[in-house]
């Protein structure tokens, strides 16, 4: 009798331990699936946005508006989110954290404003759908607020593509609560007006720049 139990014991013992084996065996083997498909998942998602900004990602060797980038992101007063888009860690889309990276266009500090018109415009190129409401404003006021580097700007690669793009940006999505879309010429004035009160030492020709420009925004 004591045989047949310890037998049955025996074999008891074997198939939990077997059990508890398998078991083990499907948990690690469903934890390495789960972060195999993570991965994988996270690398299809990943479209490189960024693929049409020419960067080699080294902010030594990068660089913006004749300086390289390592200038800017080195700069203490460099805003971090601004820091993140051109690491590309920071996607823009149709939320606050974007509109507060593409204001900083307009702020005073001309060291570091090259570097954020920078981050516009890479994000006027790549806007598509709801991206392209967040846009018009932040390059409007741009253009509103330093008129003459805007035009040296635009004149600085002579591309006509880039010139459009920022027309097109402010024609889609450039008005302001007070503007009604129904009156260009309204909103065509207010626009030359901040220009031409910003544009001081300004040349005649620049301010027919601004005449044409004006017009081409809100025809």
């Amino acid at each position: 009798m004591k045989t047949v139990i310890f037998t049955i014991s025996f074999f008891y013992l074997i198939a939990c331990s077997d059990k508890r084996g398998k078991t083990k065996t499907i948990s690690q083997t469903h934890s390495i699936d789960t972060l195999s498909t993570h991965d994988t998942v996270k690398s299809n998602n990943d479209d490189n946005w960024q693929q049409s900004f020419g960067l080699t990602n080294d902010p030594e060797i990068d660089s913006v508006w004749g300086k390289p980038v390592k200038f800017y992101i080195d700069n203490p007063a460099c805003s971090p989110i601004a820091i993140e888009f051109y690491r590309g860690r920071f996607r823009p889309t149709d939320d606050r954290a974007t509109d507060s990276l593409l204001k900083l266009v307009t702020v005073d500090d001309s060291s570091l404003r090259p570097f954020y018109r920078w981050c516009l415009y890479k994000t006027i190129q790549i806007q598509d759908g709801a991206l392209a409401e967040s846009t018009g404003i932040p390059a409007r006021q741009y253009a509103e607020k330093f008129p003459k580097e805007f035009f040296e700007y635009i004149d600085a690669e002579n591309k006509k593509e880039k010139y459009q793009d920022w027309v097109d940006a402010i024609s889609y999505s450039g008005f302001y609560d007070i503007d009604d879309y129904q009156k260009s010429k309204d909103i065509r004035n207010r626009l030359k007006t901040k220009m031409k009160m910003n544009c001081i030492g300004c040349s005649e020709e620049t301010i027919q720049r601004i005449d044409i420009f004006a017009k081409d925004c809100f025809p």
